[in-house]
Parts: structure tokens; sequence; C-alpha cells
């Protein structure tokens, strides 16, 4: 069976999707990174897929410094908001208001039609 050492934590593991997420843009197609040094990677910064949008310095600075949802106040563990149209990084949110946007397609003018709609029909 093939093996792969991975980059980040140097260990020999086998190349199989047990031990190594997929990845289309290498020639294995397997990640540099096993997955349990991926995992411990996103569990720490909390940012996904969009890491390129804010340093690992400025987001460990700002979990420090913001302890709650920018949002709802909750104290949950907190995940990387960015804009959807700029490409850009927002803040830190629970992942309660950070899917909400995202189900509201960013777009103010539906949230506005959704508080209206909550005011109406609340008694």
């Amino acid at each position: 069976m093939k093996t792969k050492i991975c980059t980040k934590c140097k260990v020999n593991k086998n190349l199989t999707l047990e031990y190594f997420p997929p990845h289309n843009k290498t020639k294995s197609g397997f990640d540099s990174w096993c997955r349990l040094c991926r995992s411990a990677y996103r569990n720490e910064t909390r940012r996904g897929k969009y890491r390129n949008l804010i340093t690992d310095e400025q987001l460990k600075y700002n979990l420090s410094t913001i302890k709650s949802c920018e949002l709802c106040g909750r104290d949950d563990q907190l995940v990387v908001d960015h804009d959807h149209i700029k490409n850009k990084y927002r803040g830190l949110l629970c992942n309660h208001c950070n899917r909400g946007l995202g189900h509201f397609r960013d777009d103010p003018e539906i949230l506005f039609k959704a508080i209206q709609y909550l005011q109406k029909s609340t008694p």
C-alpha cells in the first residue's frame, strides 16, 4: 500500500481517504496534511476554506479579544464571517448568525423583508 508523509506532523501514513482528505489540485489527489492535522487547524482557526481573507495572526488576535457573536451576543464558538460579494473578512459570528446571513444571501433587502414578516406575525 502507498504511504505519504504529512507535511504538518511529519508522520508517514497510508495514502487513503481514511488518513488524507482529497485534494483536486495535487498530483496524488490527496491533501498534503493528514485529516487529523487539517481538522486541528480548522478547529483552531475556525474559518474553513476562506483562510486567505485574514492571516492566522490577525484571526488569533481577534479570537482572543472578541468573545461573543457580533450580532446576537452569544458566546458560542465563533466563526469567520465574510462578504460573499467582495470576498472580504467582516467579523466573528456564532455559527447560527453566520449561516443565517448566508441563507439570506447577504442581501439587506431580503433581511429587511424577513424582519417585517416576523414583526407582522408576532403578537
